[in-house]
């Protein structure tokens, strides 16, 4: 699959992740589904935002699909369906557990992407567009960030 039919695939699947997280989290927000480009290759993302739910603390979960070897992708490279855990949609939380409220946030891990410049709270599913369809692996990646909210206490 080309990185045009991917970016097709990945759209679709990041936009049903964005909507069963919706449906989940209380006063959740969701912007556009945008199209962005790192070192000349293209990834979908979209965010999910939200209220702390016992802080005075925004939050947003950020969905992403990124083809195999792209900048947002881990080692070992694969084509990537995939979360962020965030302050806000511009801030990363605090790479220490205990500053960010991340003590018990499995299966939330501070990871490094291939461009090591960008890191976070991550968790992502493998993805084969060619063999997976687009909701069942959103579903997945929904049901992991979920279970991460809850198990950070933050629904």
């Amino acid at each position: 699959m080309d990185d045009a039919e991917f970016e097709t695939w990945g759209r679709a699947a990041v936009d049903r992740a964005a909507e069963l997280l919706a449906a989940e989290i209380p006063g959740a927000q969701l912007t556009k589904t945008a199209r962005r480009s790192r070192n000349g290759r293209g990834y979908i993302q979209r965010y999910v935002t939200f209220k702390h739910p016992t802080l005075p603390a925004d939050r947003a979960v950020w969905l992403y699909a990124a083809p195999a070897g792209h900048a947002y992708d881990f080692r070992p490279p694969h084509a990537r369906l995939g979360a962020g855990l965030l302050q806000d949609k511009d801030e990363e939380l605090d790479s220490n557990r205990f500053a960010s409220g991340m003590t018990k946030a499995f299966p939330w891990a501070w990871k490094i992407h291939l461009e090591t410049k960008y890191e976070g709270y991550r968790l992502s599913v493998k993805v084969d567009p060619d063999a997976d369809a687009p909701e069942d692996r959103a579903a997945e990646l929904a049901a992991e960030v979920l279970r991460g909210l809850r198990n950070a206490e933050l629904l």
